[in-house]
């Protein structure tokens, strides 16, 4: 500590310092950013989905129509007189039949495509990607936080180290 502090030495010293924590203290920035556009995007996600669910029509499953439909054919079947109305009858039974195994079918891609969609798009998806997006930006400010603290003891050290050089101590 002999020589004490050189002049320009202390802009040195704070640009070699802002240069070395300054990128760091832009990604932290960044990261927050970040987060809180993903949590915005996360909440009108979930306000849509809750939106689409109020805004749903109800509408009638044919289905057990359909199913019944069948079995009141097949109970009529039984009930004709002669051999032109039960064929007649039979080919409608059948028609009805083929219909009925034809919803089914799509019934049971259309429910899959819904579960997925639900799983993925629905209001629940929604409010736990919203939570997940909350708990990212909580984290991505603590961590933003302790960088700025970071940087905040490397100044205070700068200051130190200033203050120390730039008063030596007397050696009498």
């Amino acid at each position: 500590m002999a020589d004490g502090l050189d002049p320009g030495e202390r802009e040195q010293l704070t640009y070699a310092l802002d240069s070395r924590l300054g990128p760091h203290l832009e990604a932290a920035t960044a990261a927050v950013r970040e987060a809180q556009r993903a949590l915005t995007d996360a909440q009108e996600r979930r306000a849509a989905a809750e939106q689409a669910v109020a805004q749903a029509a109800y509408t009638s499953d044919p289905l057990p129509f359909m199913r019944q439909g069948v079995e009141e054919e097949v109970d009529g079947l039984a009930r004709k007189t002669t051999e032109k109305k039960l064929r007649a009858s039979y080919r409608f039974l059948v028609d009805r039949a083929v219909d009925l195994a034809a919803a089914e079918v799509q019934r049971y891609g259309d429910d899959r495509v819904e579960d997925r969609r639900e799983r993925e798009e629905g209001v629940e998806a929604c409010r736990a990607a919203e939570r997940r997006a909350a708990q990212d930006l909580g984290a991505a400010q603590q961590m933003l936080e302790r960088v700025r603290l970071a940087e905040q003891a490397a100044r205070t050290g700068l200051d130190v180290l200033v203050a120390r050089l730039s008063d030596p101590p007397q050696d009498g």
